[in-house]
C-alpha cells in the first residue's frame, strides 16, 4: 500500500504593493466620493488609505485579500476624516435654522402648521434612478462639513447615533439638532433641484 501523499501546502501570494493604485485605485476613489465632499478629499483619502498600508505592511497576515484589507484601512481614514471635520465650527444653513420653520421641545421637533414637509409622489421608484443619487450626491456636498459628517456616518456608513457622539465628541442632542438640519437642507436642495422638475 502507498502511503498517503503529504497534503500541498497553500502559499500565499505575496502582497504588491506596486500594483495597488492600479487594481484598487478606481475602487477606492468610487467609495470614498461617495462619502466626501469633494473630488480632492477623496483623492487624498485613497493617498492616505495606500501610504498607511504601507506602513503596515509588515502587519498584513493575508488573512484576508489586499482589497479588504485596504478598504478596511480606508474605512479608518474616513472616520478620521469625519472627526476632523466635525471639529469645524458650525456652519448655520441658510433657511434651515432661525427661520420660524419648526422650534423644538426637547429631542422632539414639531412643526409649525402648514410648514410641514410635503408628501413627495413615487418617490420610492425615483429614488432607483442613477440621476437622483447623483443629485443627492451634489446636495450632500453643499452640506457644511460637521453636517456632512454626521450625516455620512448615520446614512451612508450606518454608525449608530451614541457611537456618532463618541466619535465627534457631540452631545446627543447637538447630535438630532445637527442631522435634521442636514435632513432639512437635503429636501431643499432636492425639492429645488430634482422634484420640482427644474
Amino acid at each position: 500500500m502507498l502511503p498517503a501523499p503529504a497534503p500541498a501546502s497553500v502559499t500565499a501570494t505575496p502582497p504588491e504593493p506596486h500594483l495597488w493604485l492600479s487594481r484598487y485605485g478606481s475602487d477606492l476613489f468610487r467609495f470614498a466620493r461617495r462619502r466626501v465632499a469633494t473630488v480632492a478629499a477623496a483623492e487624498e483619502l485613497v493617498q492616505e488609505t495606500i501610504v498607511s498600508a504601507l506602513g503596515t505592511l509588515a502587519s498584513f497576515r493575508q488573512e484576508s485579500s489586499e482589497r479588504t484589507w485596504l478598504f478596511v484601512i480606508m474605512r479608518r481614514r474616513l472616520v478620521d476624516y469625519y472627526r476632523q471635520q466635525a471639529r469645524s465650527p458650525l456652519v448655520p444653513l441658510p433657511g434651515a435654522a432661525g427661520n420660524g420653520t419648526y422650534f423644538e421641545t426637547g429631542v422632539r421637533t414639531h412643526w409649525r402648521q402648514g410648514e410641514e414637509p410635503r408628501e413627495w409622489a413615487a418617490a420610492d421608484a425615483q429614488l432607483e434612478q442613477r440621476e437622483l443619487v447623483q443629485q443627492l450626491l451634489r446636495c450632500q456636498d453643499q452640506l457644511p462639513t460637521q453636517h456632512q459628517a454626521v450625516f455620512s456616518l448615520r446614512f451612508v456608513e450606518e454608525v449608530s447615533g451614541e457611537e456618532i457622539c463618541q466619535q465627534l465628541a457631540i452631545t446627543p442632542a447637538n447630535y438630532w439638532v445637527i442631522l435634521h438640519r442636514a435632513k432639512l437642507q437635503l429636501r431643499k436642495c432636492l425639492e429645488k433641484h430634482w422634484f420640482s422638475g427644474s
